[in-house]
């Protein structure tokens, strides 16, 4: 399953899902589940963080704690897939951070992504879960 970067951030910034979303994360942790999340989505979690007055300290915990997730693969994205992810903006009228997550479940040839964002919803071979339908 691909992570969408709202999962993070609900447990990071203890939001109304928080509970849920660690529960997931938690089971990434353990390797109980395989699981992905962008270097773009990375970025992305770091700048809302920041966004809400969290300093380097926790930025910092918060990455080093990606490396000891035993079911997490931190998927990289490169140009030609950037290019790849504004096609999927055309085709199904996502945002680029959407179309980036779509674009990375076809490389990973997988069909989920844990979120809460209902734009996945419009792409027809994509199954959005949220962290309350995998408890």
């Amino acid at each position: 399953m691909l992570l969408d970067a709202n999962i993070f951030l609900e447990a990071a910034l203890a939001e109304e899902h928080g509970e849920a979303c660690r529960a997931v994360l938690e089971r990434s942790r353990d390797g109980k589940v395989d699981t992905a999340v962008t270097d773009f989505h990375v970025d992305s979690i770091v700048l809302v963080m920041e966004s809400h007055g969290k300093g380097w300290k926790e930025i910092s915990l918060f990455l080093a704690s990606l490396r000891r997730y035993k079911g997490l693969k931190v998927h990289v994205l490169g140009l030609d897939e950037r290019i790849k992810a504004t096609m999927i903006m055309r085709d199904y009228d996502l945002d680029f951070d959407d179309a980036l997550a779509v674009q990375a479940l076809r490389e990973l040839s997988w069909d989920t992504i844990v979120s809460y964002d209902q734009h996945f919803d419009s792409v027809d071979w994509v199954r959005r879960k949220t962290p309350e339908d995998l408890l």
